[in-house]
Parts: structure tokens; sequence; C-alpha cells
């Protein structure tokens, strides 16, 4: 008898998308993030090697594992990842191709 997979991403995020939307009150274009969809995730804890060696204007804050999503992994700038009530710029992804897992490093966005 083969095992048994479960879904280990167990908590929730939204994934944000950068798009034109136009504001009602000024009928002008304006640039902003808008919810694409639920985004299941799982935390990775991050290592004092993770926050130093990367980019010194955005220190990594969080670490998760995604399903592998190629429109994000191919854009990464223009999405952004809502968890609770902070927003957070997606800083370089690393795919595991046999697991379709992606690993995202997180910092916290403007």
């Amino acid at each position: 008898m083969s095992k048994r997979q479960t879904n280990k991403l167990k908590w929730n995020a939204d994934l944000m998308h950068l798009e034109e939307i136009i504001d009602p009150e000024t009928d002008r274009v304006v640039k902003g993030y808008a919810k694409v969809r639920n985004l299941k995730y799982n935390n990775i804890g991050i290592t004092a090697i993770d926050k130093t060696t990367f980019k010194d204007t955005q220190e990594i804050m969080k670490k998760i594992e995604v399903r592998l999503d190629r429109e994000v992994e191919n854009n990464q700038d223009d999405y952004r990842v809502k968890i609770k009530e902070r927003v957070y710029d997606i800083e370089r992804i690393y795919v595991r191709e046999e697991d379709r897992i992606m690993e995202m490093s997180l910092s916290y966005a403007d």
C-alpha cells in the first residue's frame, strides 16, 4: 500500500499583484496591489546567514514555502505576499522541482 500524502501547507496568506487601478475620487490611474488569490504556505525559519548575506537595503525577515507557480517565479517583482496585516516583498525564490515547491525569502514592503 502506498503512503498517503498529506498537505503540509497549513497557513493562509494573500498573493497580491501590481495592477493599474482607477482611483474613484480623482478618476486617475494609480498603481496598486490587488489580491489575486489565497496562498497556502508553511513557515521556514531563517538563519543569521540569511539576514546578513543578502542585500544591505532589504533584510530577509521571513522564509516560506508554497506550491510551485511559474507566473510568480518568472515575475517576482510584480508580486507581494500579505500575511495577516503585514505586506512583504519577494526578494528571491528557490525552486525545488522534484517536490514542486518554491521557497520564498520575504522582506518588509515599503
